[in-house]
């Protein structure tokens, strides 16, 4: 799969790996299993939307519907969320992406508006995406701290193959990483003014990011393209 195309002036160290890499234990007594194959007790979603296949990983469903231009298509049945709220905590899982697929983590969001109420971790198959709906800003692309900042690297596996994630959020400081290389570290303070990160790029927010909520739900998104999950542990912290 292609990885993130990163401009020629960057130095060839950072290319080559010079990205940290964190393992994280995931089995002591203060991680709560929310999914392992076996039932969605933990979760919230809409009847028929997701559903565990034959090898034990949660998926989800589309539905056929037609297009403005006449043509079928499918979209997705909706997301799927822990029905417990979260404010500080670590969520351990792993996904797989189906070719050309868009999907994310969201998290501390309210699920009747989390674009706006909520962050996003963007998943997403990269080339395959961009070959069917244009060419989308690093800041959009997989592993990133969404439409705020370029991730630090793009460490996900061919596109079909299992990755692990692993998601951090202590008061304002949220981390990221993905096959155990960090892809972003940021302090949500920074983010000061509606609709522009500190980078000077624009984002779709309409509050402030300091100002989105530091407590909510964290959600699996069904954005119409088919994304495996499995071994989704989290614990409070």
């Amino acid at each position: 799969m292609k990885k993130l195309i990163f401009p020629t002036l960057v130095p060839f160290v950072f290319l080559t790996g010079c990205v940290e890499e964190q393992v994280t234990e995931t089995s002591g007594p203060d991680w709560t299993v929310v999914y392992d194959g076996s039932n969605l007790d933990a979760w919230d979603f809409p009847e028929g939307s997701w559903e565990t296949d034959e090898e034990g990983a949660l998926t989800c469903n589309m539905q056929e519907v037609e297009g403005k231009d006449g043509k079928k298509k499918p979209r997705g049945m909706g997301d799927i969320w822990l029905k417990e709220e979260y404010a500080d905590f670590e969520i351990s899982l792993s996904y797989k992406l189906s070719e050309g697929a868009n999907s994310g983590i969201f998290y501390r969001a309210d699920k009747a508006d989390h674009v706006q109420n909520g962050f996003e971790v963007q998943l997403m198959d990269n080339e395959g995406f961009q070959k069917t709906h244009g060419d989308k800003e690093l800041r959009k692309q997989n592993g990133t701290f969404y439409d705020a900042a370029d991730p630090l690297a793009d460490p996900a596996n061919p596109v079909g193959e299992w990755d692990t994630l692993t998601l951090k959020a202590v008061g304002p400081n949220i981390v990221c990483h993905i096959n155990g290389v960090k892809t972003f570290d940021v302090d949500v303070n920074d983010w000061t003014e509606v609709g522009k990160n500190p980078d000077g790029t624009t984002n779709k927010f309409k509050k402030a990011i300091k100002d989105k909520p530091r407590s909510g739900f964290i959600g699996l998104q069904n954005h119409g393209q088919l994304v495996w999950f499995k071994n989704v542990k989290i614990r409070r912290l």
